[in-house]
């Protein structure tokens, strides 16, 4: 029970970590002892030994001693502190594509101005303008010149085919009437 005025109690860990500190020095002092024991009765193997002195009955031995260290638990139990925590979980704004294209792609007035003046010193206007040189006829022209070039090479390779054809019906031909 804290008194008032009294000091924060220690953290519970720390509270842990001193009561069991000489518990832990008894319990490496028997690990010491039974290692050396064991050490020795390797090292005199050789030596005639009694039943009475194994060493097991030795290690046994001084496990039943008390420790020079005994465990005091009459100290009165600290209450841990509570730690509360807290945060705040939010979602992150995402844009939409269209949005996101908006953005991007929007010319702003620079670069709207710059257009402007590009499209009346240079000539060239793509879809409608009142100056300059229209390129959507020139666009059109290209791809009719390609389709008709796609024609022409499939009509070549029929009549490639064609010949081919009627020239092994021509070879075949001549061995079917012997």
């Amino acid at each position: 029970m804290a008194v008032a005025g009294s000091q924060r109690p220690e953290p519970f860990a720390d509270r842990l970590t001193a009561l069991m500190a000489p518990l832990l020095r008894a319990a490496r002092l028997g690990v010491v002892a039974a290692a050396s024991i064991a050490c020795l009765c390797n090292t005199l193997e050789a030596a005639p030994q009694e039943p009475k002195d194994l060493p097991l009955d030795r290690i046994r031995e001084g496990l039943k001693k008390t420790p020079a260290i005994a465990l005091k638990l009459n100290l009165p139990v600290k209450v841990p502190v509570a730690t509360f925590k807290s945060g705040v979980e939010q979602r992150v704004y995402v844009l939409t594509l269209r949005e996101w294209l908006d953005k991007e792609f929007t010319l702003n007035t620079l670069q709207r101005q710059s257009a402007d003046w590009a499209s009346n010193c240079c000539g060239y206007v793509f879809a409608s303008g009142a100056a300059g040189v229209r390129l959507n006829p020139l666009f059109a022209a290209l791809d009719e010149t390609l389709e008709h070039r796609r024609e022409r090479k499939i009509r070549k390779q029929i009549a490639r085919e064609l010949t081919e054809l009627e020239a092994a019906r021509m070879k075949a031909a001549p061995v079917d009437k012997q």
